[in-house]
């Protein structure tokens, strides 16, 4: 089943106005008088990030957020650059590989990575 183009530019939009809300919290978080610090260098010791464990459940929707809105635009760029079903098929399952892939990393990184002891 194909997905209207509209659909997926109006998917562009919204991510991008997700993003704005979602980097100017993630960019917040780093004010050095929110933690009691004195430079942002010193927000991004591990004693200062771990120490916000609620905050990696958004830092996944930025990191799937930016990553939908990413692969999105490229794929509606390679879209308009060539035209054929056999394009559209190939340009669409590297779309997907490329989410599945990168999605994993971001996962990863996010959750998989222990702090430091």
């Amino acid at each position: 089943m194909a997905v209207k183009s509209s659909y997926m530019q109006l998917l562009q939009y919204v991510t991008a106005a997700l993003l704005v809300v979602l980097v100017s919290w993630h960019l917040a978080l780093r004010l050095p008088w929110l933690h009691g610090v004195e430079s942002f260098v010193h927000t991004l010791m591990p004693e200062v990030v771990y120490r916000e464990i609620t905050s990696f459940s958004l830092l996944l929707l930025l990191a799937y957020t930016a990553l939908i809105h990413g692969v999105n635009g490229l794929r509606i760029i390679l879209l308009e650059v060539h035209h054929g079903e056999l394009w559209d098929k190939a340009v669409n399952a590297a779309a997907v590989l490329a989410l599945l892939v990168f999605g994993a990393l971001a996962t990863y990184t996010v959750v998989g990575v222990e702090p430091p002891a």
